[in-house]
């Protein structure tokens, strides 16, 4: 699940969150040393002077976990899903599922 080739993003994506932040929520899936479920969350959450608070999550099994990076591109609160469809993964806002 979330192999390395094959990995997409929704235009979206490409045009709104830096690629800086796109290679560190696929590193945070890689990373990841517990069994993961099909749908990763990532909260990004702007917490004021460029801070940018990452919650990822998943349902199966349970986890989360927040890290904090500098980011002042990031203003508002955004929601993403990464989805894995075993010969694919995708990173799309939750909004377009």
């Amino acid at each position: 699940m979330f192999k390395k080739e094959n990995r997409y993003m929704t235009r979206n994506i490409v045009e709104e969150i830096p690629v800086e932040i796109n290679i560190l929520l696929w590193n945070l899936i890689d990373e990841l040393k517990i069994e993961k479920d099909y749908l990763q969350i990532f909260e990004l959450n702007p917490i004021g002077e460029g801070i940018v608070e990452i919650v990822h999550k998943q349902e199966i099994a349970d986890y989360e976990s927040s890290i904090y990076i500098y980011n002042e591109e990031i203003k508002e609160n955004k929601k993403i899903y990464a989805i894995d469809s075993v010969e694919y993964s995708t990173l799309m806002f939750s909004y377009e599922y």
